[in-house]
């Protein structure tokens, strides 16, 4: 619209410098003076009549409240650097300013844009998401590396502008959730699993509070030596006497960092566990305690984990770190927090085969042990036999020790065994178990059911 109004005033300029010669040929002649007047005149007029035909499409249109933000913009910093992240936050606003009228209002935090935009159809506004971000991909990628937006879209209702405003911002966090999908309609839904994940957050800071989290502890058993050659930690939430299964909660605690509190206090505890198998002079295998990615990112973490080792008088055989694959970091970052924490503790990688870095994390070195995951020992197909067979093959070439997890099964025990890998994890030689049902297998030589 700014644009129709300059260029109107332009044409309007050159037709008042043309009229002028025409009228002093016809024998009139205006004054300089009354003719800058008259050009005044005509564009105050040109542009009170353009504002009143925008104000009028402002109350005659229909508004939309968009939030768009940059995909893995911590990536996006971690490849360009800052520097260049924040011209290219510049160059996004630049394009989306460009693609939306002045019927709209755009305002930018850091890498979130908010735009306030009046439309007659829907389809315009998606119409303009589509342009905006292949606009935005032809100038700014490269052969490496593509940037995109998510956007999130409010169709403002009578409520006031900040709720509508939040409304938007959380239909973008759901298209970002969404696999290939570049923009999301705010629905009720989308309010109802925010409002879910906010009160299990909540729960989850509370329990830890009350202490009602409790490590129980998983055998490791090697089929060949006929005994226990190390555990697992785990967490559990324990509430009114049951057990809180960690699907309903840990996707949760990832995603808002709560998993660093939670290994911290996994850690903790299981030192004062290892502490009292010791002075009961109950001989134990090294017992392993994951570590989310979340943690390893945190400065702080390695010398969390190395001065509360130290203060319970523990060794480098006493306790593995298990890293878990799910977060998206560069291999690079993570791989210097696994080799300063390696010249510690033993390190093992957790979820083999289901994370985003498997094959580069096989480069790593200061990594001893590997974890096939679950979903490959369950899977009986003759692709997923295949595949674990590979998977198997390749960690035995490249020298790892292996332990398969969630073995459940007579069948999938003997086929491992079959194939090499005499180390399982899972219900088929022992659930997760209290600390006190640990401690009296362990007392008993690790005799169970199965074994």
């Amino acid at each position: 619209m700014r644009e129709k109004i300059i260029s109107r005033t332009i044409i309007s300029l050159i037709l008042l410098i043309v009229v002028e010669p025409i009228l002093l040929l016809l024998g009139y002649k205006i004054e300089a003076l009354v003719f800058a007047i008259l050009v005044l005149i005509y564009l105050a007029f040109v542009i009170i009549t353009n504002n009143m035909r925008i104000r009028y499409m402002l109350i005659k249109k229909k508004k939309a409240i968009i939030c768009a933000n940059i995909d893995n913009s911590e990536l996006v910093k971690l490849y360009y650097g800052t520097f260049v992240y924040k011209n290219i936050i510049k160059r996004i606003y630049k394009i989306i300013k460009r693609n939306f009228a002045t019927t709209c209002v755009s305002k930018k935090f850091g890498e979130q844009f908010i735009i306030l935009y009046k439309y007659d159809q829907k389809n315009e506004i998606v119409s303009i998401i589509n342009k905006i971000n292949k606009e935005i991909q032809h100038a700014l990628d490269d052969d490496f590396f593509t940037i995109s937006l998510s956007f999130g879209i409010q169709i403002c209702d009578n409520k006031d502008y900040e709720t509508n405003e939040n409304k938007a911002v959380i239909a973008c966090n759901g298209a970002k959730k969404q696999e290939l999908n570049l923009y999301s309609f705010y629905n009720i839904q989308d309010t109802e699993n925010e409002l879910r994940e906010k009160q299990i957050l909540l729960k989850l800071i509370k329990a830890l509070k009350n202490n009602e989290f409790e490590v129980y502890f998983q055998p490791k058993y090697d089929f060949s030596l006929k005994k226990i050659v190390g555990s697992e930690a785990l967490v559990r939430l324990v509430q009114n006497g049951e057990i809180v299964k960690a699907d309903e909660f840990i996707d949760i605690a990832e995603k808002y960092g709560f998993t660093v509190f939670l290994d911290r206090y996994v850690f903790k505890e299981t030192c004062k566990k290892i502490c009292e198998l010791k002075k009961a002079n109950i001989e134990f295998n090294t017992i392993s305690i994951n570590v989310s990615r979340s943690t390893l990112c945190e400065e702080e973490a390695i010398n969390y984990y190395v001065d509360t080792l130290e203060k319970c008088g523990l060794n480098k055989k006493d306790i593995e770190l298990e890293v878990t694959e799910r977060s998206e970091d560069s291999f690079h970052k993570v791989g210097e927090k696994i080799h300063k924490l390696s010249k510690v503790f033993n390190v093992s990688l957790d979820d083999f085969g289901v994370g985003n870095s498997s094959l580069s994390m096989l480069m790593e070195n200061s990594i001893k042990t590997i974890k096939i995951d679950r979903h490959f020992v369950i899977d009986d197909s003759p692709e997923g036999r295949k595949i674990l067979n590979n998977i198997i093959k390749l960690i035995k070439e490249l020298g790892f020790n292996i332990v398969a997890e969630g073995v459940e099964t007579e069948e999938q025990k003997k086929y491992l065994e079959s194939k090499g890998c005499h180390v399982i994890q899972g219900y088929y030689y022992s659930k997760p178990l209290t600390f006190e049902e640990f401690k009296k297998l362990l007392e008993n030589g690790g005799i169970q059911n199965g074994s």
